[in-house]
């Protein structure tokens, strides 16, 4: 157990052994009869005192987390098992109380109520401290988000099985909203770990709803739908159409998150793109091509925010995600093809807003999409050096300036790279393409060896430099300049 924990425990306890040696003492020196009637005055005030104290805390905390989040979360709370429990145990106590004074003693109800009471008098004792200790929890968002995470879920299961549809939809779309609003309530406040939970909260309910995507058990798709306000008539006919707006209406609040997002939320923006590329791998494997599509647009909305901010740090995040993203693509060469247009769309776009470096990340980022298709398809990857990464290379080498390095660095680490790990499919493309010049591969590949270093000179997200050899490619580059 934690040390944070350990004096609860010790009072959780303290309080048991108490309890537990009264009753024995009760048992071993006195009787059942002593306890009328002054016992069930005593009992009676403790429950009022205890209902009392309970009723104020949660008058009491209620209220402040619906103020510091958002109000339907009351809904949530005042439905829980521990709150209805707690109050029906206090209600029930004092109904028994209530219900002996018609009764004389000696009846039979009156001993068994007796019982009743004294069983709740311990109860209530023992556990007033650890409920209100529970209760105390709804203040923290790593309490009641999952709790919105899994009462969403439950509600996207049952509408798999068809029951109570409308209800159900309400309710998930209703749960959606309030996380999107705890997300933003955490932006504002600058609460990053607020902003995390909302977001994994939303990724599991994204997730879900892709994963229930079968035929089976998808009417509700087709009752009335949820959108985001402002969105076009044409855009709403197309998305019933398709039977993808409940994932457009979770992506849509998914980007409003960071629409708020500013430079030192970086990490939020990170964790987001994560999900999103497992998200789009969720949807190629269950061949919903919207919804892939869908992907791919937020993905360019996220990338062009960054050039428009000229937010160097958020590009080349968002290009290292959308690398990951590609690469999820290697099934599919069409949009494959289409994704890398778009990637290099932006990066131009960046070159003539002035971002800087944004041309040279995706020019890296290329070689390194290269190399990790290679492993996976390599037929893939020459497709991609011939269609993109290749003309790329080829224009920042004409160029000239610093393009021209960039682009020979590249194309250099890609192919020894390819080279150590086997693909020989890869290597012979850049070879044939750029290499075969022997004077001119010796001169820039020494170029690259003098400045080999593998951590950047600055800590950022990448950590790694964008141009360095793996000690294994070092070697076989360092035996071929040996062989001069």
């Amino acid at each position: 157990m934690h040390r944070r924990g350990w004096p609860l425990a010790g009072v959780l306890v303290a309080c048991l052994g108490g309890t537990v040696a009264m009753g024995l003492a009760v048992i071993h020196f006195s009787a059942l009869g002593y306890f009328d009637p002054l016992g069930l005055s005593t009992a009676s005030r403790t429950l009022n005192g205890a209902m009392a104290i309970v009723m104020t805390s949660i008058a009491l905390i209620l209220p402040l987390t619906s103020n510091l989040y958002t109000p339907r979360l009351v809904k949530l709370y005042v439905a829980h098992p521990l709150i209805i429990g707690g109050l029906s145990v206090f209600i029930l106590g004092n109904l028994l109380v209530m219900a002996l004074h018609f009764f004389p003693q000696g009846h039979p109800f009156a001993r068994l109520g007796t019982r009743l009471i004294v069983m709740l008098y311990g109860l209530v004792l023992l556990g007033i401290l650890p409920y209100l200790f529970g209760v105390s929890r709804f203040l923290r968002p790593s309490f009641f988000m999952p709790m919105l995470t899994r009462k969403g879920l439950r509600s996207l299961r049952e509408l798999g099985r068809g029951k109570r549809v409308e209800v159900h939809k309400d309710n998930l779309f209703e749960i959606i909203d309030v996380v999107t609003n705890v997300a933003l309530t955490g932006m504002t406040r600058g609460d990053r770990q607020l902003v995390m939970l909302s977001l994994t909260s939303l990724h599991e309910l994204f997730k879900g709803i892709i994963l229930h995507s079968g035929e089976a058990g998808q009417a509700w798709r087709s009752t009335r739908p949820w959108f985001v306000p402002g969105l076009a008539q044409e855009g709403q006919a197309y998305l019933v159409r398709e039977r993808v707006w409940p994932e457009a209406y979770v992506l849509a609040q998914m980007l409003k998150v960071t629409e708020v997002a500013n430079k030192r939320q970086h990490e939020l923006l990170s964790e987001l793109a994560g999900q999103l590329v497992e998200t789009a791998r969720l949807a190629c494997a269950t061949g919903r091509e919207p919804v892939i599509e869908l992907h791919v647009m937020a993905f360019n909305t996220l990338l062009r925010e960054a050039v428009e901010e000229k937010d160097l740090r958020r590009f080349q995040n968002l290009s290292y995600h959308y690398r990951l993203l590609i690469e999820a693509f290697h099934t599919m060469p069409l949009r494959m093809d289409e994704a890398t247009r778009h990637l290099l769309h932006y990066a131009r776009m960046g070159a003539r807003e002035g971002l800087p470096f944004a041309m040279e990340t995706v020019t890296y980022d290329l070689g390194e999409l290269v190399l990790s298709l290679g492993r996976v398809a390599e037929p893939r990857a020459v497709e991609l050096i011939q269609s993109w990464a290749g003309p790329l290379w080829q224009e920042c080498i004409t160029q000239g300036g610093g393009l021209r390095k960039v682009g020979w660095r590249a194309l250099l680490r890609t192919h020894w790279e390819a080279k150590v790990l086997g693909m020989k499919e890869v290597a012979d493309a850049i070879y044939w393409r750029f290499l075969n010049d022997a004077a001119i591969h010796r001169e820039q590949l020494e170029l690259l060896l003098e400045e080999n270093r593998e951590l950047h000179f600055e800590f950022n997200d990448r950590l790694m430099r964008f141009a360095h050899l793996s000690p294994q490619a070092e070697a076989e580059a360092q035996a071929f300049l040996a062989e001069w």
